[in-house]
């Protein structure tokens, strides 16, 4: 498990004055808690300001680096993470972006692949899962593929996996 969590994403600007809308991929948690984030595969320290919910997972937030709807535009689609180590309450969760790089198996325990990344829509998870030079995406429901913590690994009966890979 990486110290950094990826907790959501800046989908646009929100306003003309710099603030973000940004998608918690933290289903229980309140945005508001966070005050240093990184943001970007370059994890670019910040400072929250101000967050204000929306609706569902969805926050408009202020942040320290981004001044004006130009600096906003250039962050659209970024990553936003945190270091654990500012958090205590996120030590010990295992998060779906943790697992990046976890087997996928069948019931035989044959590896079928592995998780590489995943895209959370709100209402569904996809999964997408490489497996030789080819990657396939599968819903993340209980009834298709579940993950094991024992093996730590994701598993799939072959036939599903065979049926349902797109």
């Amino acid at each position: 498990m990486s110290n950094i969590l990826e907790i959501g994403k800046i989908v646009r600007p929100h306003g003309i004055k710099g603030a973000v809308k940004i998608i918690s991929y933290l289903e229980d948690q309140n945005f508001s808690i966070f005050k240093k984030i990184l943001i970007g595969q370059n994890l670019i320290k910040a400072n929250i300001l101000t967050v204000l919910p929306l609706n569902n997972d969805a926050y408009s937030v202020t942040i320290d680096i981004i001044k004006d709807i130009d600096t906003a535009e250039k962050y659209r689609n970024q990553s936003i993470y945190i270091d654990r180590d500012e958090y205590t309450e996120f030590h010990d969760k295992i998060y779906l972006s943790d697992l990046i790089g976890a087997p996928v198996l069948d019931e035989n325990n044959n590896k079928l692949g592995e998780l590489v990344d995943f895209d959370d829509y709100g209402a569904s998870v996809i999964l997408h899962i490489k497996s030789g030079a080819v990657t396939y995406s599968i819903p993340f429901v209980d009834e298709i593929i579940t993950y094991d913590e024992q093996t730590k690994a994701f598993i799939i009966p072959k036939q599903k996996y065979e049926d349902l890979r797109v």
